[in-house]
């Protein structure tokens, strides 16, 4: 079984509670992108409104592997239609204030299914009502982790860490999984001239992050720190996020493994994925935080984690860094589907329709592996 061949085969469609006020002092977007990321789209929509990419707000992020319809707002009046490579979005109204992720109720998905064998159509019926019903661990998907780096880690553990170089070395020259193409093509040549920083403003994406902070490094080339803090203080925030987001997946992981029978596979790491959730995954659980406190057994599990990656809760503060700390965030541990249709459109071409919605923050994409997983016996 195969998905996302075509970028028509996933769409994903916020549900927000929009504080809509006729004559509002913000603009309302429905937007529409695909080969995209809800950051590149943001940075798209503020240079056509001539605005700071930081006046565009969407209440949450989406990678660039789907069609995904968003909301997002402007402070005042914009245009009825905006278009742009990968994108359109449509004035739908006006608000009181900016959508909030506390507005997100809930993510829908439409699934095309493809190259499905014939044991595997005969047994998705039965697995996609298992999995309605029982649902799976919340883990973070690979999306979330486009900043880490096979070479170095995560960019969010040398920002808590206060290291500068190791920060700049990863955004400027370490490929990261989430770069684009012309970022990694750059970051080819950063490597091997490290330190002349003028040659390589001259060859450096335009616009780009790594552009700007080679201005700086011209003018200013020992000021390391002063470097990363010119990376907007909310880009920094969610390096840290994903790095907080990975240590929670194995916090998780750590303590759901002798429940399972079944394996997924998150970042090329294995995840147990139990057959339905054992009493202590029915609540909450806090990612890292300096003031985050845990119960038994969850407590074991997280400092297990944060003692193998040489931390402790106290790491997750304000630093030379990070002019603020991670927020308190905390997550399920468990997800079950709001609802889950299967349909059999085309059974004869191995192809079949899922329909179905999350709630905020979980992974459409993780409910596809632990689908697969239980398909084809439990590994992937």
């Amino acid at each position: 079984m195969r998905w996302k061949i075509r970028p028509e085969d996933f769409r994903v469609e916020e549900r927000v509670a929009l504080p809509i006020e006729p004559g509002g002092p913000y603009t309302l977007y429905r937007v529409r992108k695909w080969g995209r990321t809800t950051l590149e789209v943001q940075a798209e929509l503020a240079a056509r409104l001539g605005v700071p990419q930081r006046a565009v707000i969407f209440p949450a992020l989406k990678d660039r592997w789907a069609i995904a319809v968003q909301i997002a707002a402007i402070r005042g009046q914009g245009p009825e239609r905006i278009r742009g490579p990968g994108f359109e979005a449509v004035r739908i109204g006006y608000a009181s204030r900016p959508p909030r992720p506390q507005d997100l109720r809930g993510n829908r998905f439409w699934v095309r299914l493809r190259a499905l064998t014939r044991e595997e159509l005969e047994g998705l019926p039965r697995a996609a009502a298992d999995l309605a019903a029982e649902g799976f661990p919340n883990y973070f998907d690979d999306q979330r982790f486009g900043s880490w780096s096979p070479e170095m880690g995560f960019v969010g553990r040398a920002l808590l860490r206060g290291q500068a170089e190791e920060v700049l070395r990863m955004v400027l020259a370490v490929p990261m999984v989430g770069d684009p193409p012309a970022v990694r093509a750059f970051k080819a040549e950063a490597r091997a001239r490290w330190g002349d920083w003028a040659a390589l403003f001259a060859h450096a994406p335009r616009p780009s992050m790594q552009r700007s902070l080679l201005t700086f490094l011209k003018d200013h080339p020992t000021d390391l720190r002063g470097a990363v803090r010119r990376i907007p203080l909310r880009l920094r925030l969610l390096w840290v996020d994903a790095y907080r987001a990975w240590l929670w997946n194995r916090a998780v992981g750590q303590r759901l493994g002798p429940e399972a029978c079944c394996w997924i596979s998150i970042r090329g790491e294995g995840f147990p994925l139990p057959d339905r959730a054992p009493p202590e995954a029915q609540g909450l659980l806090a990612l890292p935080h300096r003031r985050a406190r845990y119960a038994p057994p969850w407590a074991e599990a997280v400092a297990r984690v944060l003692g193998e990656e040489g931390l402790s809760l106290a790491d997750f503060r304000r630093g030379p860094l990070l002019e603020e700390a991670p927020p308190p965030t905390q997550r399920p541990i468990w997800c079950r589907p709001v609802f889950l249709e299967l349909r059999h459109e085309a059974p004869e071409a191995g192809e079949a329709i899922l329909r179905f919605e999350l709630p905020p923050g979980s992974y459409g994409t993780l409910l596809l592996k632990a689908l697969t997983a239980r398909l084809s016996g439990c590994q992937m």
